[in-house]
């Protein structure tokens, strides 16, 4: 973590990882102090016993979200349910412990679950494992915000319109995708005949800049002024996407795993636990003047979903 080109450069202060000893997927915790933030990060597969997860496509019964009420017909990806489950073990004590203590200067006021591929897929589940148990805070309880990148399509639609409507109503969901990025592309056709779909709102965004585009008639255009897309840039389904490192650059970053000096590139045995009291240190980052590097342009503006648009 100490070693990422990306830890000066995004001002955050990591407070701890956890690894799943089960499934082997992985988190970060992050503290945004200037935005008041707890950013939980999931990481994408890197090692064998990830990419198996991802194998586990067959669609089962949601029944190991933390929730109750779930329609009898919804499905959800039988190896993103297993990872999320174990994660959700690990990260879930002390990240509702800090929100409870809030034991920072600055009062945290915002949760956003991230993740890249199979941290996408974990990063929403682990959202609504955190809906159910996090209203046990009371007046702690903050509503979260889900931003995935490269992330597979995870549930049925029953699923899908059960977690709009109810464990994430009014929760903001953005799928950051695009169309060179081969997993998507390739897979989008079995993920329509498995009656897949998005709980969020999808958006294209660039593989190598930090720029989203929307459709030409979408009123997202005129209120965050994004450009339409390339009318030469294929949609998912209509070519094949063959470069694999085309799935792990997004908005100009690269999201991929990495080799670090003197560290495994397998993320270590998987049996990295995540210290509690690693979550209460109130660590600042360096100020901007002493970080190398140059940042990512900031447009100024978050881009929120509108739940509305999707199917209820």
């Amino acid at each position: 973590m100490e070693s990422s080109p990306y830890l000066y450069e995004s001002g955050l202060t990591p407070l701890g990882e956890v690894v799943d000893p089960n499934t082997e997927s992985g988190a970060t915790v992050f503290a945004d102090h200037p935005n008041q933030e707890l950013i939980v990060a999931c990481r994408g597969s890197a090692n064998p016993r990830n990419f198996g997860t991802n194998l586990k496509f067959n669609p089962v019964p949601a029944t190991r979200l933390s929730q109750i009420n779930v329609p009898s017909d919804a499905l959800v990806h039988s190896g993103f349910q297993e990872a999320s489950v174990g994660l959700w073990q690990k990260v879930g004590p002390p990240l509702l412990e800090t929100l409870k203590r809030q034991p920072f200067e600055s009062e945290i006021k915002d949760v956003v679950f991230t993740g890249h591929s199979l941290g996408a897929a974990t990063a929403q589940l682990c959202a609504v494992h955190y809906m159910s148990t996090a209203k046990d805070l009371g007046n702690a309880f903050i509503k979260p915000r889900i931003v995935t990148f490269g992330g597979p399509k995870l549930c049925n639609g029953s699923l899908a319109r059960y977690l709009r409507n109810g464990p994430l109503e009014g929760v903001d969901i953005l799928h950051l995708v695009h169309s060179q990025d081969p997993i998507l592309v390739n897979n989008e056709r079995l993920w329509n005949q498995m009656g897949f779909e998005n709980v969020g709102i999808e958006m294209e965004c660039d593989p190598s800049s930090p720029t989203v585009y929307c459709d030409e008639d979408d009123e997202q255009c005129a209120v965050y002024g994004a450009p339409p897309p390339n009318p030469k840039r294929p949609r998912f389904g209509m070519k094949v996407a063959w470069n694999i490192m085309n799935h792990c650059n997004y908005m100009g970053v690269f999201v991929g795993p990495r080799i670090m000096a003197g560290r495994g590139g397998g993320g270590g045995n998987g049996q990295q636990q995540f210290q509690q009291q690693q979550m209460m240190q109130q660590q600042q980052p360096q100020p901007p003047s002493q970080r190398p590097g140059i940042s990512l342009n900031n447009p100024g503006q978050s881009i929120r979903s509108d739940q509305d648009r999707l199917g209820r």
